[in-house]
């Protein structure tokens, strides 16, 4: 139960923890399943779950006295690091702000869409303390409302494509100056490299495949391009190739706005990494 002072008066309001805890657990699980697919993010149910008991952990605050909104701001911003983090790893500082921007696109998109439905089925009941949304609403309405909104987000990104490749294994072929080469790939949802004036995706092959194809440094389709990674930072050495055909399964996708980045290592049974953006258009 928590009181909530209004003037001389104190107006009381009761807050069920199972509830609490409940349905923070179930939305912030689904919320990280549609950052999951929207992102294209390998996603395991258990460290989704163990995640998402951390975002209800963290609701509890809303049974603490009001905390300095700039303190409340720093918390809720280090939770929400901690609650991607557990979700989807650390794959740099990049990536983790990526995901975590997406987490919050989605947690305002679904707040929204949950606010105008309950206001039109109860306004009433709503409290709001320590950035933490309580709604006295029966748990089999609340999960109704949030598998819409659910059912929402997951429309929106078919409608804009942002899906989870079916086929992480591909076969790519790389034509480059009247040579081509032949190599396996794994769609790598990790990978989000871009070349940073064109904003074309990258993907890294390893470097014997495309030995002959690699420019001089000094010609002008050589890019050197930044990245981070666990063990740290770097800048890899890449080309813009003439064609590359990507063949997954019967489909082909064909484009010339993509960058070849090259790697010292192989990618264990694979040649490449490919990013992920680059299936989102495909020819027969």
């Amino acid at each position: 139960m928590s009181l909530i002072r209004q003037g001389e008066n104190f107006l009381k309001q009761t807050i069920y923890i199972d509830i609490l805890v409940g349905v923070n657990l179930f939305i912030n699980y689904l919320l990280l399943l549609c950052v999951s697919k929207f992102l294209s993010l390998p996603a395991k149910r258990k460290r989704l779950m163990a995640a998402a008991f951390l975002g209800a952990a963290y609701s509890l605050t809303i049974l603490l006295p009001e905390i300095n909104p700039v303190l409340s701001l720093l918390f809720k911003l280090m939770m929400s690091l901690s609650i991607v983090a557990a979700a989807f790893g650390f794959r740099g500082l990049r990536e983790l702000i990526r995901q975590t921007v997406a987490f919050y696109l989605i947690s305002f998109a679904f707040a929204g869409f949950m606010l105008v439905l309950w206001y039109f089925f109860a306004p009433q009941g709503l409290m709001i303390r320590n950035s933490v949304v309580y709604f006295n609403i029966s748990p089999l309405a609340l999960i109704v409302l949030t598998v819409l909104c659910y059912g929402f987000i997951r429309l929106f990104q078919r409608i804009t494509g942002r899906q989870m490749p079916k086929n992480l294994n591909c076969r790519i072929v790389v034509d480059c100056g009247g040579k081509t080469c032949d190599c396996t790939a794994r769609v790598d949802t990790g990978n989000s490299l871009r070349e940073p004036f064109s904003g074309d995706p990258v993907t890294v092959i390893y470097e014997p495949v495309v030995a002959g194809m690699i420019p001089p440094k000094d010609g002008l389709n050589f890019r050197l391009i930044p990245f981070d990674a666990i063990s740290g930072g770097g800048l890899l050495e890449s080309f813009r190739p003439d064609r590359m055909t990507i063949c997954v399964g019967r489909k082909k996708i064909v484009t010339n706005n993509v960058y070849i980045a090259v790697s010292k290592t192989r990618f264990g049974e694979f040649d490449a990494l490919l990013n992920p953006d680059l299936l989102q258009k495909t020819s027969d």
